[in-house]
């Protein structure tokens, strides 16, 4: 089975969130788990029977006869039972495989169609916004990276909300989604801004990234919450042993290979589609990371 189609339980709720969790159903029918039971207490039932019995009578001997011929038949239902059982699985299984693989693809058509769009965070918001004014500054910032861009370059820009949050006594002005006429300047823009500022030595006010899902903004999310926790805090994925683990960067790259991650020890993982696939990737290179109960 491949790797992205099983989600594990601590990432189930965050792949639902998403609005793409695997699909889940049950390997066997338990209508017939229950019919084989039935059928095997009942030859067992059955071979008590003619284990007993000692027919002393032409009777009794008909009786045991008719008892061996119900025992065969017995045994040929519980095959049979079985072996519809067994083929309910291989289906039920091949349907799962199935149903997954559409849904991840969707779940990449859909990232793909953003291609050419980027999320600014942290450009402030001035009372009275104007749209001509808020493309401006937009293409002022991202011209900073050293990719000069026009407002002709931009063939979307908008905020994506119209209120200024307040979080633990800071304004956090809404993000922007900027759409770019063309796939190639965004792509040089992304890879020239800079989102840590090297002298300051911290993030820089206004940071670039590129446009995700919700299934990849919560998969993206969900890594950085287990690098980012405390071994006291890390009920559902064990604890963290290693400084090492603490994340450099989370990006998405391509819809081969997804989110790649940077930790700061130097590994790096990509091909990320599902959280399982980063989970792998870690219980691999840091053992002490997998749940031990």
């Amino acid at each position: 089975m491949r790797p992205h189609t099983r989600s594990v339980s601590s990432s189930n709720n965050s792949a639902q969130e998403s609005g793409y969790a695997p699909f889940s159903s049950e390997t066997s029918d338990p209508r017939l788990d229950h019919v084989s039971h039935r059928v095997t207490s009942t030859l067992d039932h059955m071979k008590t029977m003619l284990d007993k019995l000692e027919p002393s009578t032409p009777f009794e001997n008909g009786m045991k006869d008719y008892l061996n011929f119900l025992h065969c038949q017995f045994t040929e239902l519980k095959i049979q039972v079985d072996r519809v059982q067994s083929d309910n699985i291989i289906r039920n299984r091949n349907t799962m495989e199935c149903v997954d693989e559409l849904a991840l693809s969707c779940v990449k058509t859909e990232q793909y169609s953003r291609r050419d769009t980027v999320t600014v965070v942290g450009l402030a918001k001035p009372d009275n916004e104007q749209q001509s004014d808020l493309t401006k500054k937009v293409a002022e910032v991202l011209s900073t990276s050293g990719e000069t861009v026009t407002e002709s370059d931009l063939s979307v820009v908008h905020r994506n909300s119209n209120h200024t949050k307040v979080i633990r006594g800071k304004p956090i002005p809404p993000s922007i989604t900027v759409k770019f006429c063309k796939v190639s300047n965004k792509d040089n823009v992304l890879r020239a801004y800079k989102n840590y500022d090297p002298v300051q030595k911290k993030a820089r006010n206004v940071r670039v990234y590129q446009s995700l899902t919700a299934h990849y903004s919560t998969v993206r999310s969900s890594i950085y919450d287990f690098l980012n926790s405390k071994p006291s805090d890390n009920k559902d994925f064990g604890r963290i042993f290693n400084k090492d683990l603490r994340p450099k960067w989370v990006t998405y790259q391509s819809p081969t290979s997804g989110l790649a991650v940077k930790l700061a020890s130097g590994d790096y993982f990509n091909g990320i589609h599902m959280y399982d696939d980063f989970a792998k990737a870690i219980w691999n290179k840091y053992p002490a990371c997998r749940v031990s109960n």
